[in-house]
């Protein structure tokens, strides 16, 4: 009796705790809600491509950091290619924010991704600064 009881609970003991833990998305979708650049005087402008990236989306694969489909002109949101690609300084959990960062060194140009930490079901602000300049911000929800 004992035993049969064993092999029931703990089944269900292993199921309840293995849905009490949230999974994370392997992706994160973003929006992109504000297009900048710097200015000769410093200040943060709108940049003259803005109609083209406002309320555009991309998708960010959370292991690598890569921007990997967007609705806007994808190659001015790529931050890898054949030769480069991002260096994941952190993942991306509830704690901590996801930074990326891709270096071209023959051209001296660089994209830095930011997205923050926010609680479970809540949006994620990000920063994106791309290797051409732009320089977006938006919030990232959690993909598939």
């Amino acid at each position: 009796m004992i035993l049969r009881n064993i092999f029931f609970i703990t089944p269900l003991f292993i199921l309840v705790l293995a849905t009490s833990f949230s999974v994370q998305a392997s992706e994160l979708v973003c929006s992109i809600k504000n297009v900048s650049k710097l200015s000769e005087n410093g200040f943060f402008v709108t940049h003259g491509w803005t109609a083209n990236y406002l309320n555009r989306e991309f998708t960010v694969e959370r292991e690598t950091g890569k921007v990997l489909r967007t609705t806007a002109l994808k190659q001015r949101l790529s931050n890898f290619d054949k030769e480069h690609a991002p260096i994941l300084l952190s993942g991306g959990d509830q704690i901590d924010a996801l930074k990326a960062v891709t270096l071209y060194e023959k051209s001296g140009q660089y994209a830095l991704l930011e997205i923050g930490s926010a609680p479970a079901g809540n949006p994620k602000p990000f920063f994106y600064h791309t290797d051409v300049g732009m320089i977006l911000s938006g919030t990232c929800t959690e993909g598939t």
